[in-house]
């Protein structure tokens, strides 16, 4: 659902009167956002971005299952990513590993991270 979709059911529901957002104005914020946290991660203040990534990311604490080649599993649980953007998980002992996307497919409905077929 768009964000005039949203205005338009809330003043159907409420009986508001809020004026639609042209699409400029909307972009316009949006790149200004994108900019302005631009400016901070360059200023050195990448933590700002990654408290915001993980402030709206799901996958936090899920319980997954990581498929190896061999065809052994192992339950592990994300804990978030890593400093090149990978899956970083946790082993039941203690031990901690990123997942990459080159040679896994994740399907992540289902809690399962496995080798792509060749």
């Amino acid at each position: 659902m768009c964000i005039n979709e949203l205005i338009s059911v809330t003043n159907e529901t409420k009986g508001s009167h809020m004026s639609f957002i042209p699409y400029e104005a909307y972009f316009a914020a949006v790149f200004n956002e994108i900019e302005r946290i631009y400016n901070k991660v360059q200023n050195g203040e990448i933590d700002y971005m990654y408290d915001l990534y993980y402030k709206y990311w799901l996958h936090n604490n899920c319980d997954i299952t990581v498929s190896t080649a061999s065809g052994d599993s192992e339950y592990v649980k994300i804990i978030g990513i890593d400093d090149y953007g990978y899956l970083k998980v946790r082993s039941p002992n203690g031990s901690i590993a990123s997942v990459q996307p080159d040679g896994n497919t994740f399907d992540m409905l289902r809690g399962l991270i496995y080798p792509k077929p060749f």
